[in-house]
């Protein structure tokens, strides 16, 4: 028996995807998650196709200054007189190992208690099975293999670790030194960095009853150019040299069966046991309390739970946070505000919604919410003119679904208060309030708004001036607050009315596009911005618009007709000149795309929010809103297993791109879902 608890095999990874042609299967990700910022990725085969697919890629700092320590194994069976690879990796033009020609199964739970992944190969002469751990809330991982011989015949089995043990953004290339210390006893490996001491890496055998006992046989070697394909479709240098660092062996009559530990940042082997002994004491299966919902709920929920992670670093503390993207965002204010009431408040996890806002409360800053915290502890990035008027949207939805008007007296309130004065007196980037009340901001050197896209000094969407979804948040933030700080602070509430009347006074007649018969995307003084971009929608679906009916319905209308695909809205309608239908190539193209004909997934739920708003929410809105969301959750078998992309391309057939698994695009749908069965 594993020492690790047995987990019944998730049915969303069904073997029928071995069926499909082998870049499909490599094109199929699986996604692993700790809740501290690390992860284990892969694709289908096994072989990683990106720099970031590996079995340990662990937080130093979580959740960020992520390592990618162990990038995988190649792992070999040798019986009667034959010597037969499992593992799969690319390199060049040439797959080899292809270890995925013998794959018969492959199963993963990312939700189970101890979330795992599984790979089952048949052979003429033998099956084995191999499964890895990632256990939640540590640095740890568990990898176990069973092979069985179909004859009375010995059989050895080889474990060998790739080591990367890098920053995982970087990728590894052979020195003119060694980089690490390797130490053995012969049974176990543990690796040190030499410039780092901290970045450590150990492999120690786990004995037990039914498992043979592994020797290690050092053989420090470099294996050069491993291929990421996914990389260099991005443009981005794709090729690693790894290093192999030895071999486990094990043997055994017919059947063999070995359990290999992985520990980060252990300050030496002793202490590298020690932490795998607390990974398995604290491993032990947790029932979950069952809520509502089908399985597309149930789906939808297991991914949201990989996006919220501890943040136990910096001076702020040890708290919640959300990890925006897999495999390469951290956490950032924005998209947590917009993606809180999706992961956690419909489901009433309140008290990690309240920490979550406490997080990037205590990071305020002249009125601003951290863009994002740096990956590598520098200072937070502020480069944001909405985080802080999305803040205020999640921390009133938290106060109102919570009924915790407490924290909103003693916390949240200060950081709101201080928003709208530092927006009145002017602050950070050009952020301010003109004479009709309306936002302006930024200049022709930055991007502070959600369309932020900037490579070699090009800003491919500018939007300084006053875009209309900041006016639109503007005036919901000073609505909410209006009310919110009556009775607190009747000042700032005053000033709050005063400007919300100014805007509500004038926002039609700055933003309304009357040939166009919708909403200026942005508007500076010798400029009205008529691209047809989504973020007119904003005026529509927040709590508080400015728009009369007549003009929700033409916006609305705009939108469906230019923007609205299968996967959420276009970033800019195809008749447009700066429209790019595909976003691939190197990273300047990708860039110019992102934001410039890219579909979001996200924006399906202020779609849906516009949609009710103007059709009423009855049987048939509901009915058609099913059909919106119906290719979203189609996809969550397609890409990221179980999980929503971050992009589409613009143009069909909408191939996903970017991270393959995004949170406010899982936490939307599931706001989605949860209007409808709550309708």
């Amino acid at each position: 028996m594993s020492t690790v608890p047995s987990n019944k095999a998730c049915p969303r990874a069904a073997c029928r995807l071995l069926k499909d042609d082998l870049d499909t299967l490599l094109a199929r990700e699986w996604l692993l998650t700790n809740g501290r910022g690390g992860f284990a990725m892969g694709s289908v085969t096994g072989c990683a196709t990106r720099r970031y697919h590996g079995l340990m890629v662990m937080s130093q700092r979580p959740p960020l200054e992520r390592w990618m320590l162990l990038s995988g194994t190649l792992d070999r069976v040798h019986i009667q007189d034959q010597s037969v690879a499992l593992s799969t990796t690319e390199f060049g033009q040439t797959i080899s190992p292809a270890g995925y020609t013998w794959l018969k199964d492959f199963d993963h739970n990312p939700a189970a208690p101890t979330p795992w992944v599984q790979w089952t190969y048949s052979h003429p002469l033998f099956e084995a099975r191999k499964r890895l751990t990632l256990f939640t809330d540590e640095d740890v991982i568990h990898l176990r293999y069973d092979i069985s011989a179909s004859t009375n015949e010995k059989i050895e089995l080889e474990v060998a670790p790739l080591l990367a043990m890098r920053g995982f953004h970087t990728l590894r290339r052979q020195g003119a030194t060694e980089p690490w210390d390797l130490h053995t006893d012969g049974t176990w490996l543990w690796v040190r960095d030499r410039v780092d001491s901290g970045i450590t890496l150990a492999v120690l055998p786990q004995l037990g009853p039914g498992l043979a006992r592994p020797r290690f046989y050092v053989r420090m070697e470099w294996w050069h150019d491993f291929k990421y394909r996914a990389e260099i479709e991005r443009g981005e240098p794709g090729a690693e040299d790894l290093m192999y660092a030895g071999v486990f062996r094990a043997s055994g009559i017919r059947s063999v069966s070995i359990e290999l530990m992985g520990v980060a940042f252990a300050t030496s082997p002793a202490d590298a046991r020690v932490a795998t002994e607390k990974a398995l004491a604290s491993s032990s299966p947790v029932r979950k309390q069952k809520k509502p919902g089908g399985v597309v709920r149930k789906q939808l929920r297991d991914a949201a739970d990989q996006f919220i992670v501890k943040r136990q670093s910096g001076h702020f503390g040890s708290d919640v946070t959300v990890i925006a993207g897999y495999p390469w965002f951290g956490d950032w204010g924005r998209d947590s505000f917009i993606a809180l009431e999706g992961l956690l408040l419909i489901d009433g996890r309140f008290d990690e919604a309240r920490r979550l806002l406490a997080t990037f409360a205590g990071a305020e800053y002249y009125g601003l919410i951290p863009n994002r915290f740096d990956d590598y502890g520098g200072q937070s990035v502020y480069n944001s003119v909405d985080a802080p008027l999305w803040f205020v949207h999640a921390a009133d939805r938290y106060t109102t679904l919570s009924g915790d008007h407490g924290i909103w007296d003693n916390l949240l309130a200060r950081p709101c208060r201080n928003m709208v004065n530092a927006y009145v007196r002017g602050t950070l980037y050009n952020i301010g309030v003109d004479d009709l009340g309306l936002i302006t901001c930024g200049d022709a050197d930055t991007q502070i708004t959600w369309m932020d896209a900037l490579c070699d000094g090009v800003a491919f969407t500018p939007r300084h001036g006053q875009p209309v979804e900041v006016n639109a948040l503007w005036y919901n933030a000073l609505r909410i607050l209006q009310r919110r700080l009556s009775g607190l602070d009747s000042v700032t509430a005053a000033l709050c009315k005063e400007l919300a009347d100014q805007v509500e006074a004038h926002f039609v007649e700055v933003f309304w596009n009357q040939d166009g018969g919708c909403l200026y995307d942005c508007v500076r003084p010798d400029f009205n911005d008529d691209a047809i971009r989504p973020n007119q929608i904003f005026a529509v679906s927040l709590p508080h618009t400015l728009l009369s009916s007549e003009l929700q319905s033409a916006v609305l209308g705009t939108v469906t007709e230019h923007l609205l695909t299968p996967f959420g809205l276009r970033s800019l309608a195809p008749r447009d000149a700066n429209y790019h239908p595909r976003m691939s190539g190197t990273r300047f193209e990708r860039d110019r795309a992102y934001h410039n004909g890219t579909v979001w997934p996200w924006l399906i739920g202020p779609y849906v929010d516009a949609y009710l708003e103007v059709h009423g929410k009855d049987d048939e809105s509901a009915r058609h809103v099913q059909q919106l969301i119906a290719s979203l959750l189609s996809h969550m078998t397609d890409a990221g297993l179980g999980t929503v992309s971050e992009v589409f391309d613009g143009d069909p057939p909408h191939t996903p791109g970017g991270c393959v698994a995004q949170a406010w695009s899982v936490a939307e749908l599931l706001r989605i879902r949860h209007l409808l069965d709550a309708g």
